[in-house]
């Protein structure tokens, strides 16, 4: 996303506003001011969080840019996607190229792991809704969730990719 698509994005609009009736509610009920300081206090957050909101959501995405820049190669496939970790879930991305996959998390200890066809065992669509499975082996495996599950497993497999069917639940019934 360019810088300027942030400050245009509904969501942040819609939020900085949320934001501003909020604060200016909380401030018109709990202290003794009159309401139209209230009004003018919560314009005033909306105004920063119109600011501020953009700021920060373009600042976030800054070294995902600059690591998907450095690739300096083709991308075919470009997902956000939460990862299942030990601690819980982490945020991240999921990109394809030509040869390999690249799994970007927001974790600070390892933040990029690049697999390529001969790391990967097989890919598979999880069990439940918006699951995939990277299997590298019997016994080590990466699970994340994403929007377009489908989408991601249609393309690798697309590009040569090991892709598992599996038996789909209500087939035997």
């Amino acid at each position: 996303m360019k810088f300027s698509e942030f400050f245009t994005a509904p969501t942040i609009r819609s939020t900085a506003i949320r934001m501003g009736i909020i604060v200016g509610a909380i401030m018109a009920m709990f202290t003794n001011i009159d309401w139209r300081y209230a009004v003018l206090t919560g314009a005033v957050v909306a105004l920063l969080a119109s600011v501020l909101l953009p700021l920060f959501m373009y600042i976030k995405l800054l070294p995902y840019k600059r690591f998907k820049e450095s690739l300096g190669r083709t991308i075919l496939l470009d997902a956000p996607v939460r990862f299942l970790a030990k601690r819980g879930m982490v945020g991240g991305f999921f990109l394809l190229t030509e040869s390999n996959m690249v799994l970007l998390s927001d974790e600070k200890e390892k933040p990029a792991l690049e697999l390529s066809q001969k790391d990967v065992q097989s890919v598979a669509l999880g069990e439940d809704v918006g699951v995939v499975d990277i299997y590298l082996d019997q016994k080590q495996f990466i699970r994340f969730v994403s929007v377009i599950d489908e989408e991601i497993v249609e393309t690798l497999e697309k590009h040569g990719w090991n892709v598992t069917r599996r038996k789909d639940f209500y087939d035997h019934i």
